[in-house]
């Protein structure tokens, strides 16, 4: 393919690839996080983060309204 729509697709194989990379990055930190915490940190960790992201979503469908 030639002309506007390769460029777009070419743009959104390289949008994937920065995404992937960005998910690898936050697996990678988390998991590096987990290993510097104790079990139960680690386990008050991961709970926090979740009512966190729990709470986010909340306030976001909330704002959507």
């Amino acid at each position: 393919m030639m002309g506007p729509r390769a460029d777009i697709n070419d743009k959104i194989g390289r949008l994937v690839t920065i995404i992937k990379k960005a998910d690898d990055l936050r697996l990678r930190t988390l998991k590096s996080m987990i290993d510097l915490l104790s079990p139960q940190q680690a386990i008050q960790f991961l709970i926090a983060s979740a009512e966190l992201l729990v709470g986010i979503r909340g306030w976001g469908l909330n704002h959507d309204r």
